[in-house]
């Protein structure tokens, strides 16, 4: 695939997104896929950097008790945390929405605004794209404006996987550098994520 062809396959998620066309957003990304092997790859560089980050943010008590210890607790809430990230993606995907006043009030809505806030902030730009057979892996670097949640996410980058699908359409499925991106996104949850708000997951 040429990279013009490929820029066009990531303008067509980014105009999803966008645009809150979810038929569209569905069409080229694996959502399901997507979280579901990224939630166990997540819990296992959480777990093994355990120590490092109860260090770092010991008031959170996800890492105060030991990785093994918050390996049975991330499995045992594994459902709760997707299906919340679920219903917050279809909420972002309705037009209809309307902000409500605060998280407690509605959690869900509540969420899905402040990722709408976060995707206007930021831009993207492909670097460098590799093809082998019917998978690309294409590193795009994400950043973010000069707005409050610009500076939030700051500069990260990604090496996404797309897979071609019988349809011949190149779907977003995975994040092939995990290891690297936990560390910068789990601070940007201890800054961003009030202690308060964790009463809305487990509703």
């Amino acid at each position: 695939m040429s990279e013009k062809n490929f820029a066009d396959v990531v303008e067509k998620i980014r105009a999803a997104i966008s645009e809150k066309n979810f038929e569209s957003f569905s069409e080229n990304v694996d959502a399901e896929k997507f979280l579901n092997d990224g939630y166990g790859e997540v819990v296992e560089e959480l777990a093994k950097n355990c120590s490092t980050f109860h260090k770092l943010y010991p008031h959170d008590l996800l890492f105060k008790f030991g990785s093994t210890a918050l390996k049975i607790y991330m499995s045992k809430f594994k459902g709760v945390h997707v299906g919340f990230v679920k219903r917050v993606i279809f909420s972002y995907f309705d037009k209809n929405l309307i902000p409500p006043k605060n998280f407690l009030s509605a959690p869900i809505d509540f969420s899905a605004v402040e990722l709408e806030k976060f995707l206007k902030a930021l831009s993207f730009e492909v670097k460098k794209i590799s093809e082998l057979n019917d998978v690309i892996c294409a590193e795009i670097e994400i950043f973010g404006d000069n707005s409050y949640y610009g500076k939030t996410f700051g500069r990260m980058n990604f090496k996404f996987e797309f897979v071609k699908n019988f349809s011949g359409i190149w779907k977003l499925q995975s994040v092939k550098n995990i290891p690297e991106l936990v560390p910068l996104i789990l601070d940007i949850c201890e800054k961003f994520w009030p202690s308060e708000w964790d009463l809305g997951i487990k509703i």
